[in-house]
């Protein structure tokens, strides 16, 4: 079922072999370094436009050992209208290779483009989440 009604079902991807940072393993438990980039570029304010192709989400987990299950959950935090908030955009899951893993999850955009509004991705080891990041879509921004 779509969740967004007005735009199509996204596409996600992971790619392994990216390294965005490398962070000391938590005290706590696994960890995740996460930032969003576009063209390999980390994006620091966290803004797009609503034609970037895609959101790409490269990570590096520390203290995770070969054999963990890593989540991705993507969110439309607030779109307006378009979607209730918190609206799931999609979900992948995989098993680990390695230990501390790194690689980068992908969010295809919709043909008639991102909903302007505030979105997150969510990041879990072995069904805790581990970090998430929040960014935004907005017009009148430079092309990503």
């Amino acid at each position: 079922m779509n969740p967004f009604p007005k735009l199509p079902i996204f596409a996600l991807a992971v790619t392994a072999g990216y390294v965005v940072a490398v962070l000391p393993a938590r005290a706590d438990g696994p960890g995740i370094e996460s930032a969003m980039v576009v063209d390999g570029k980390i994006v620091p304010n966290g803004v797009f436009t609503p034609m970037t192709p895609k959101f790409i989400d490269y990570f590096h987990s520390t203290g995770t050992a070969k054999g963990d299950k890593l989540r991705v959950l993507w969110i439309a935090e607030d779109v307006g209208d378009v979607a209730p908030p918190d609206t799931p955009l999609g979900e992948m899951e995989f098993t680990t290779g390695e230990d501390d893993y790194h690689g980068a999850f992908s969010l295809s955009k919709p043909a008639c483009g991102w909903a302007v509004g505030k979105y997150r991705v969510e990041l879990y080891v072995n069904d805790q989440l581990a970090t998430s990041v929040k960014f935004t879509v907005a017009e009148g921004v430079a092309a990503q």
